[in-house]
């Protein structure tokens, strides 16, 4: 994404009132990126409150660590670490000894630097790992070794051995050489719109906005281009594309990409709303009126 389109796109989630962004592309990584500090620097000089993003941190150096580490409004940044050593590592990502390397390394760097951080930064550490996989003595594991030193220094960490089916991309297929389990969304009870198009919508590098920034590779659920019309107009109930999408949900008629989604969650869910009540039973004109009034 160029620097005038980035600048755009973010004046414009502005305007909208937005005041939550999360810079993590469906596929690649942040760090692919070679301006994203400084992406990261424009958001920081603008009314938005909180950044947010998720990285396999293989991309990372120890100065875009540090530069990262001293902004205020990076509220959350989660590390997805697959395997828990080198020939784990391989196995789930199908990468070699030298991005496990840089993986280490830049843990390390962290770690060195942890001290700078702004404190209000969350920092997760999650692991991606097979099922039979548990913590244990770290000693000789250089992974989990520099994992443990920073769980001490207060990063939280998790543990999975699940993998996503990515809105079908993923089947048994390609996990069959792994003792990971998937988590196939064709099976997953699913009942009215889900709330990702509502308020988890993505604008992509070439300024495709997406209805889903979630699980949606391949862009099947695009709602416009930033280039033709205004972030306002795509992301509004009079745009054809984005009303089909919420009505189809309504009467159960899921797209395919929808249809075979793990990450499925329904707007009739209270719990998706943090100050709903539990009991409360959502429905689409409330949670808009929520979403349009409260955080974006």
């Amino acid at each position: 994404m160029d620097d005038a389109l980035f600048q755009r796109s973010v004046d414009q989630a502005v305007t909208l009132g937005y005041r939550r962004l999360a810079l993590t592309p469906i596929n690649g990584d942040v760090f692919m990126d070679k301006k994203f500090v400084e992406r990261l620097q424009y958001i920081e000089n603008s009314s938005i409150e909180i950044i947010e993003f998720y990285t396999n941190f293989i991309g990372a150096d120890e100065a875009a660590i540090a530069s990262l580490l001293s902004l205020k409004k990076v509220s959350l940044m989660e590390i997805s670490v697959y395997g828990h050593d080198a020939d784990s590592f391989q196995s789930v990502t199908r990468r070699g000894t030298k991005q496990f390397d840089r993986l280490v390394d830049n843990l390390n760097a962290l770690e060195r630097l942890w001290s700078h951080r702004n404190p209000g930064m969350k920092i997760v550490i999650s692991l991606r790992t097979y099922r039979s996989f548990r913590f244990g003595d770290p000693h000789g594991n250089e992974l989990l070794e520099v994992i443990e030193r920073l769980r001490g220094l207060g990063a939280v960490i998790g543990l999975s051995s699940s993998v996503d089916n990515w809105g079908g991309a993923i089947d048994e297929d390609d996990i069959a050489d792994i003792d990971m389990e998937l988590t196939d969304g064709r099976y997953l009870y699913k009942k009215g719109p889900c709330r990702l198009p509502f308020d988890t919508v993505q604008i992509t590098a070439d300024g495709r906005v997406n209805a889903c920034a979630c699980r949606d590779p391949g862009g099947e659920l695009t709602l416009g281009d930033i280039h033709d019309a205004p972030l306002s107009d795509i992301l509004s109930v009079d745009n054809a594309k984005w009303s089909k999408i919420v009505s189809d949900h309504e009467t159960g008629n899921y797209n395919d990409v929808c249809a075979s989604c793990g990450f499925y969650q329904s707007i009739h869910d209270a719990r998706a709303v943090g100050d709903m009540d539990e009991s409360e039973l959502m429905n689409k004109e409330r949670y808009m009126a929520l979403f349009t009034s409260d955080d974006n």
